[in-house]
């Protein structure tokens, strides 16, 4: 129970600071409504998951290899870019956007996975979590399975909370507004991208 709540605490802290996958569940809820946040928020857990699946089988050994490190680089820059020019766009738009609540569940679900496979942090992160904890001398594979599901737990708490507080603020939100908000989320987004860009050159010229 313990491990569980360590792995909850882990979720919630590592979860709360603003990034890329947090600016886009604002993002799209104050556009689209609660329901494509809890659908991005659902392709992220899926991807979380098949990461601290990798972790706690063994392969951590994966963010050894710049090749790897490569690849995920660059396929994360191109996703950040992507999203980036999207916001962006939606402030230059003239005509009237569409900030209704239909959903379509794959354009909010793919992107939540494909933004978290994507971002070479979030290996990292759950390698250096994982990784430390598993090498402990107290560590066992029932440990980091429970630590595991308590990091998602404090995961899903957050979503959760933030998935409430962007439903009950969406009311406040008109057009104009929902433009510079958008216009915000791009240039973080933007910086993102660029962050995660003089990464991808540093790495290749280290070659």
């Amino acid at each position: 129970m313990n491990t569980i709540l360590s792995g909850v605490l882990l979720g919630l802290s590592i979860t709360a600071p603003l990034g890329p996958t947090n600016i886009e569940v604002i993002r799209r809820g104050l556009k689209e409504g609660w329901k494509s946040s809890a659908s991005f928020c659902l392709g992220v857990m899926i991807a979380l998951i098949v990461y601290l699946l990798l972790v706690v089988f063994g392969l951590s050994f994966l963010t050894q290899s710049k090749i790897f490190n490569i690849i995920l680089l660059f396929f994360g820059v191109m996703v950040l870019f992507y999203l980036s020019y999207s916001a962006i766009k939606d402030f230059f738009k003239n005509k009237e956007l569409d900030i209704s609540e239909n959903v379509e569940s794959k354009k909010h679900f793919i992107p939540g996975i494909v933004l978290t496979i994507s971002n070479p942090a979030i290996l990292l992160l759950w390698t250096g979590i994982m990784g430390a904890d598993l090498a402990s001398s107290s560590a066992s594979f029932s440990r980091g399975l429970f630590l595991s599901i308590g990091i998602l737990i404090g995961v899903i708490i957050f979503f959760i909370f933030l998935i409430s507080l962007i439903h009950g603020g969406r009311r406040f939100i008109n057009q104009k507004n929902f433009k510079y908000i958008s216009l915000a989320a791009g240039l973080i987004l933007l910086y993102f991208a660029i962050k995660f860009g003089y990464k991808f050159i540093t790495t290749i010229l280290q070659m």
